[in-house]
């Protein structure tokens, strides 16, 4: 590591560095969060040996060593997002209601995203960001692995959102970019790449940052600021930054246990080190603005824009091989249909690369549905279905994107592995033919 690096935690954690450097030797830690948008998960808590979250609510650790969850079926079927534990505890502390309107303004790989856009439960809005182009199609990917009608994805800088969005959010969440001292066990590139010339240029960038997130912030409304960094400059003297700025905005305490430390001066915040805490490293703020009794600004809405031949392919495909009705409010992009909600705002100069529930494609005569859609639906919603163990080579089979036997059950169902929706498929001549994402697909 930087000898520099060493010494500064050496003067941040005095006589308890020993047992910091020795933590960083240890073996990660790894955890997961249920999907509350899925039912009868309770059985795989034995499955799979997880041991409750000390904080988190539906949060568990699990032994991946043993149960690699991240390649089992399950994970493909939306019921868990594998999250580092100490980054698990950001989303968690906010008290999401019906309703709330959320902005994650550097959300990919999207853990934080999945957790408060699920604890909705379809309701309310989420806007999920990111700036960069390939950690937000990750993103877009995460969140329709998840089912997620609520949820729009953007990819632009956070501020082209806060200007059109001022004091808009109920709850705002910024987890910084920033030197990334936390990861060092998890990450070797986070060792290779630190300097303190890093370390200045990530807190004058999150400095701008927690000055749009406040912007956003609806009077009343609840900010978490983090980092997986232990700098000050990155942690404390950014939150010192945003209270010398606004009167109208104070911190909340962070109920610490389990190894959790008070910040260097805020007792309100959070500092999570590795030798104190079954997680990484990590700094958690937590803000609310003074409530001012004024309304949500009013922005415009964006429009359905589906035309009647896009309609008529969407209803014919719903009528066939649907128990369903059809959404509402419908936008086309291209083709491309999204169940959106009539209260989605319209966001102008901003690359959207979902708006809410992706359903499919028109192409020539026909309605193609999205794996998205697909995850959305029970067997009671479908006229059509399959079911296979997640152990199974029908399985196995699928994910490799190969097609499977049938029993001449013509048209579109969707394949379950066990009770669980996987994706789409479409049968012809007892041929199944695989509509699992070619990008998803699995090498075994």
């Amino acid at each position: 590591m930087n000898p520099l690096f060493i010494e500064r935690m050496k003067k941040l954690l005095k006589n308890e560095y020993e047992d910091f450097a020795n933590a960083l030797s240890q073996k990660q830690v790894k955890a997961l969060y249920f999907n509350p948008n899925k039912q009868d998960l309770e059985p795989l808590i034995e499955k799979f040996q997880l041991k409750k979250h000390h904080f988190v609510k539906n949060g568990y650790y699990f032994d991946h060593e043993r149960f690699p969850l991240g390649k089992h079926p399950y994970h493909d079927s939306g019921l868990y997002y594998i999250q580092e534990p100490s980054a698990m505890i950001v989303a968690s502390l906010l008290d999401i209601q019906p309703d709330d309107y959320i902005l994650d303004m550097c959300a990919a790989p999207g853990g934080k995203t999945c957790y408060v856009a699920s604890q909705l439960m379809q309701t309310g809005l989420v806007i999920a960001n990111d700036i960069n182009a390939g950690r937000a199609s990750i993103l877009s990917s995460n969140v329709e692995r998840f089912g997620l009608s609520n949820t729009i994805v953007t990819n632009t800088a956070p501020g082209q959102l806060t200007k059109q969005l001022p004091e808009y959010f109920d709850k705002v969440i910024l987890d910084a970019p920033c030197s990334g001292e936390g990861m060092f066990r998890k990450l070797d590139q986070a060792i290779d790449t630190w300097s303190l010339e890093k370390v200045k240029e990530c807190a004058f960038i999150q400095k701008e940052l927690i000055e749009q997130a406040y912007e956003a912030l609806k009077p009343g409304g609840v900010l978490v600021y983090s980092t997986c960094t232990y700098s000050k400059e990155e942690n404390e003297e950014v939150v010192d930054h945003l209270l010398a700025l606004h009167e109208d905005i104070h911190l909340l305490p962070i109920p610490l246990q389990h190894g959790m430390m008070p910040g260097i001066g805020h007792e309100e915040c959070c500092r999570l080190y590795p030798h104190k805490h079954f997680g990484e490293g990590h700094f958690i703020a937590l803000f609310q603005k003074e409530d001012r009794e004024m309304k949500r600004h009013n922005v415009p809405c964006v429009e359905s824009t589906v035309k009647k031949d896009q309609m008529v392919l969407l209803n014919q495909f719903y009528k066939e091989h649907l128990k369903i009705a059809v959404p509402s409010y419908i936008f086309d992009s291209q083709q491309h249909l999204y169940a959106i909600r009539p209260y989605f705002p319209k966001l102008n100069k901003v690359k959207i690369l979902r708006q809410g529930l992706y359903l499919g494609e028109c192409k020539k005569g026909r309605f193609e549905p999205s794996y998205a859609l697909s995850h959305c639906l029970d067997q009671s919603m479908v006229k059509r279905y399959y079911q296979f163990d997640a152990q199974s080579k029908e399985i196995q089979q699928y994910l490799k994107g190969e097609t499977l036997q049938g029993t001449g059950q013509k048209g579109y169902g969707v394949l379950f592995v066990d009770s669980y929706p996987l994706a789409f498929y479409k049968e012809n001549n007892g041929i199944v033919k695989n509509q699992f994402p070619k990008g998803l697909r699995k090498q075994y």
